[in-house]
């Protein structure tokens, strides 16, 4: 009985898995072409049963941990250069679980950091339930904004001409994406101004960077 139980816990992952190639690149396309769409559909999916949830595109977080490893699988062919020097981060940058995890936390800032400000400005009461639905349509952007960052980190180590003018040219670009559709989100979610809007998006995107770089060097302490 137990071995059934085990054969049929490993064909639901094994299908669960396989379906990731196809609602990987059909949700990032749908967040690509229509983000603000996008981040409506999650907040209905929560809505719904648990087993009835995205049932026809990942899961924000998902998507988001997927992106990550998906990306350091390609980093780890690029030619890599040893600057970490803390204890800390050399433990965890010593195994790529960890790399991932830490990464999918740091970009996982952003969606955080957004979702508060969603509860604090329509001045809700600070509960999981009422964070959890703004956190998780947030995730879809920050997974498609760690794409795009990483990406532009990859072409910056790739050696060509001018790959580091490209590198910070792609990053630029992705940071304008994302606060420019944050910006819409916040004037559409909150009912403010465009002016108000990018103010808040702005200030929730330098608080992540905030909380980053303080991490940055808890870690290389």
């Amino acid at each position: 009985m137990d071995l059934l139980k085990l054969i049929r816990s490993f064909e639901e992952l094994l299908f669960e898995v396989l379906t990731w190639l196809i609602y990987y690149p059909r949700t990032l396309g749908l967040i690509a072409r229509r983000p603000l769409r996008m981040i409506r559909y999650s907040n209905h999916e929560l809505k719904d049963s648990e087993e009835e949830q995205y049932t026809d595109t990942l899961s924000p977080p998902l998507l988001l941990l997927i992106t990550i490893g998906l990306m350091h699988l390609i980093e780890l062919g690029m030619p890599q250069r040893d600057v970490l020097t803390g204890r800390a981060a050399q433990a965890i940058f010593q195994s790529d679980q960890n790399v991932v995890m830490l990464r999918s936390f740091l970009f996982g800032l952003l969606s955080l950091f957004a979702a508060l400000a969603v509860v604090r400005n329509r001045r809700q009461p600070l509960e999981r339930k009422l964070l959890r639905a703004p956190f998780y349509g947030q995730c879809y952007l920050a997974a498609v904004y760690a794409l795009l960052v990483s990406l532009a980190g990859l072409a910056a180590k790739t050696g060509i001409p001018h790959a580091g003018p490209i590198g910070v040219a792609g990053l630029l670009a992705a940071t304008i994406w994302y606060l420019v559709v944050q910006t819409m989100q916040f004037r559409q979610a909150l009912t403010v101004s465009w002016g108000r809007a990018a103010g808040i998006s702005a200030r929730v995107y330098l608080e992540a960077v905030f909380a980053v770089i303080v991490i940055a060097l808890i870690l290389q302490s």
